[in-house]
């Protein structure tokens, strides 16, 4: 167990001792590099971007890996839901988590269709790390189905 309370979770479906990938889009530099380090700290492979162009990029290079996407609603250029609707259109398994000083209720507005998780900014660590591994447990438990936008809190 990490000093954060939180281990990461495996899928069943993933290959044996792999930790999932987790996507980390934040144009705020001071919450990406927070965040990343929590993240990192708990044992999980994060790739960080500033941005959606840089966020479809990274994620074209990695393909085929474990993928949680991590990002912020609102950024310039593109919004975290447009990204994340672009990026399920590449890995329909993709597990979404937006964090946002948003309310829950905006932030589903703006998200539309498809499933999706949420944290609201500012969070802990503790709030971060049971969030993703609320969203990988159900991703394990359906076999890669769907995360259904009720479980949003």
């Amino acid at each position: 167990m990490s000093v954060y309370g939180a281990e990461p979770v495996a899928s069943p479906n993933w290959p044996k001792n792999s930790v999932p990938v987790i996507l980390l889009v934040e144009d705020e530099a001071a919450v990406r590099e927070v965040t990343r380090q929590v993240l990192e700290n708990a044992g999980y492979h994060v790739l960080e971007c500033t941005g959606a162009v840089e966020a479809l990029r990274v994620a074209s290079e990695n393909r085929g890996r474990p993928l949680v996407l991590l990002s912020d609603v609102v950024m310039p250029g593109m919004t975290g839901p447009e990204l994340a609707r672009e990026l399920r259109q590449r890995n329909p398994r993709l597990i979404t988590i937006f964090m946002s000083g948003y309310s829950n209720l905006d932030v589903m507005q703006k998200a539309g269709p498809g499933p999706a998780m949420y944290i609201q900014k500012p969070f802990t660590a503790r709030v971060l790390l049971a969030r993703i591994s609320d969203a990988l447990r159900k991703e394990a438990a359906t076999g890669g189905g769907e995360l259904s936008s009720s479980l949003l809190a």
